[in-house]
């Protein structure tokens, strides 16, 4: 069982995820944006965020780069529906895995346990 942060600003994707890691037994926090998850982390132990690309107030690609720098041990799992070119730059600044939406719950899964 990790402790697991799901960083997503749609409230439907970010509900999803959380259901899928609790009922894999993982240990779920959420936040809605950058801001809101930097603030959690501070607060709270945990071993992998899974993040979105593109949020408001505080996109992923600069909370990545935060969380590489403050903690370095912590896993990191970038997401996008966007544009490809972001889960590169995801994977530059840190991230340990990168996934374009879509995802299905077998490939989230698979990924962490990978990790």
């Amino acid at each position: 069982m990790a402790n697991v942060l799901v960083v997503e600003d749609d409230s439907g994707m970010r509900g999803w995820l959380a259901e899928i890691l609790g009922i894999a037994g993982h240990r779920v926090f959420t936040a809605a944006d950058g801001l809101e998850a930097r603030s959690l982390v501070n607060r709270q132990a945990l071993d992998l965020v899974i993040t979105d690309i593109s949020m408001p107030n505080e996109e992923g690609l600069g909370m990545i780069r935060a969380l590489r720098k403050n903690y370095p041990a912590l896993k990191i799992i970038a997401l996008s529906g966007k544009d490809p070119g972001f889960l590169l730059d995801a994977k530059l600044l840190g991230a340990h895995a990168a996934l374009m939406k879509p995802v299905t719950a077998k490939i989230v899964l698979k990924c962490i346990s990978d990790l």
